[in-house]
């Protein structure tokens, strides 16, 4: 059964629930959760998505995170459980709040952002996921023309407000 996703509004309030598909091909406004992960050192963990993906296949993102799923009301439930299916990682998260990206003219995402830190084994979704580049700041920077353009807006965000995650 095709994953159902709420659609929102300029205020971020739910309108409608539709297919995924839908939303994609219409490119509707929605939720997500984007999370900075970082391993304390300066490094940060770097998602390669499959080529299978419905939104910038083969491309880096800077953040791990998806789409929120319809019945997901709270946002910190939705990224813990993006980060344990897509990195196998179960750490602590500090919420950082909404943050509304419009990283395309035609269309915008409410981002729930995120920061954590975590060292240890990954496990990767396989279908989602086809690596994990470890990247300081200044390295996803000079590489930005690799990203998705959305997960690059929060992880500027992130560096432009270090204050955010401390």
């Amino acid at each position: 059964m095709e994953e159902m996703v709420p659609v929102v509004d300029e205020n971020n309030n739910i309108v409608e629930i539709v297919p995924r598909s839908f939303m994609r091909k219409n490119k509707l406004p929605h939720r997500a959760s984007y999370i900075v992960l970082s391993d304390g050192n300066g490094r940060y963990y770097i998602e390669k998505r499959t080529m299978i993906k419905d939104y910038c296949p083969g491309m880096l993102d800077a953040c791990v995170g998806g789409v929120v799923q319809d019945g997901e009301d709270d946002i910190v439930e939705s990224a813990k459980r993006e980060l344990a299916e897509e990195l196998g990682v179960t750490t602590d998260l500090k919420y950082l709040g909404w943050k509304k990206l419009q990283s395309r003219p035609e269309t915008f995402t409410y981002a729930g952002v995120f920061y954590g830190e975590y060292q240890g084994e990954l496990k990767m979704q396989e279908s989602e996921v086809d690596d994990v580049l470890m990247l300081t700041a200044e390295e996803v920077l000079e590489r930005s023309a690799e990203f998705t353009p959305d997960s690059l807006i929060v992880f500027k965000y992130l560096l432009d407000n270090p204050d955010l995650i401390k």
